[in-house]
């Protein structure tokens, strides 16, 4: 049996009369303009989306620079430098039958005089110029050492030197060096050959590093015999190296403190950014702007401090260069 609302009730239709579509074909046509919508739709968003991408990806086109370490140490200190540079060949002690007493006399000028004769006649070596801190300073050295009748670079008792003296009067330095001779010699001439005849000794007196002298000469008791002592004192003073200019290491300093502030309120910044939805709009306009401002003053001031940092190691280089000469 059929039913009524069966399909096959529909009457054929009449001669000439154009067919109608079944009446369930008008759902599928609904849904096929809904499609069309909404491809539309998602056209128009897609377009949206990375038309405001582009523009975000434009306004962040930042360059953000990173600091190369540079070198903030001058190497090894002058005052690290002290015991390093310092050179006390063993004492020379002369026990031979003394001369005649005229022959026997030192002069302080007259042990420099021939400290440069010897130096010229040995490499043609530039003479070395008598400093009156370094005379000081073998001044002292002989008083110590008659005071506290022991003959050696280092007081044992007190641990009094010539680097202790040194810097007791202020004299800064990048190497300083020391002869000591005691006994009777023949002259200023003698007391000078027996130290070339010393190998220890004779490294000082040649030594190109030295530019400066101080001498001191005494005759008087030593453990109850009347003698003399002899010293030198060799130098070189820290003034000869120029040092890297302190003002730029602490300019420097400044800088990468406030860098690494900055880059640490980029970071921050460019987060909020990141978050503001959506991706377009007058306070999005100012934040990116802000954030823009401040990246161009990191990188600015990053060029700077980079050419600080290249002045620098150039003065560090150049000092340690100067020390090792």
């Amino acid at each position: 049996m059929i039913s009524e609302n069966s399909p096959h009730d529909t009457p054929p239709p009449s001669p000439g009369e154009t067919p109608q579509p079944p009446l369930h074909d008008a759902p599928a046509a609904l849904r096929k303009k809904k499609a069309v919508r909404r491809l539309i739709m998602i056209a128009v968003l897609v377009v949206i989306v990375g038309g405001a991408l582009w523009y975000f990806q434009r306004s962040f086109s930042l360059p953000l620079q990173r600091i190369a370490a540079f070198e903030n140490s001058v190497g090894t200190s002058v005052n690290n430098q002290l015991q390093q540079n310092f050179s006390a060949p063993s004492p020379l002690q002369q026990f031979a039958k003394a001369a005649p007493k005229k022959a026997n006399t030192l002069t302080d000028a007259g042990v420099i005089a021939q400290t440069n004769l010897q130096r010229a006649k040995n490499g043609s070596l530039p003479p070395l110029t008598e400093n009156a801190t370094l005379d000081d300073i073998a001044t002292l050295r002989i008083d110590d050492m008659f005071a506290g009748q022991y003959f050696a670079h280092v007081n044992s008792s007190t641990g009094e030197s010539a680097i202790t003296v040194a810097s007791s009067v202020g004299y800064s330095y990048i190497a300083l060096g020391e002869n000591l001779a005691l006994g009777s010699y023949a002259g200023d001439a003698g007391v000078l050959n027996a130290w070339m005849g010393s190998p220890g000794h004779r490294e000082n007196i040649l030594d190109t590093h030295y530019t400066q002298i101080g001498v001191a000469v005494r005759e008087g008791v030593f453990r109850g015999a009347t003698t003399w002592i002899a010293v030198q004192v060799f130098g070189r003073p820290s003034s000869a190296c120029a040092a890297p200019e302190a003002n730029l290491k602490t300019t420097i300093d400044l800088s990468e403190d406030q860098i690494t502030a900055m880059a640490t309120q980029l970071q921050s910044d460019k987060a909020t950014i990141n978050a503001m939805s959506p991706p377009s709009g007058p306070s999005y306009n100012a934040q990116v702007e802000d954030y823009n401002n401040l990246a161009a003053q990191y990188n600015n001031l990053t060029a700077e401090t980079q050419t600080a940092i290249g002045e620098y190691d150039v003065e560090v280089n150049t000092f340690n260069s100067c020390l090792s000469e």
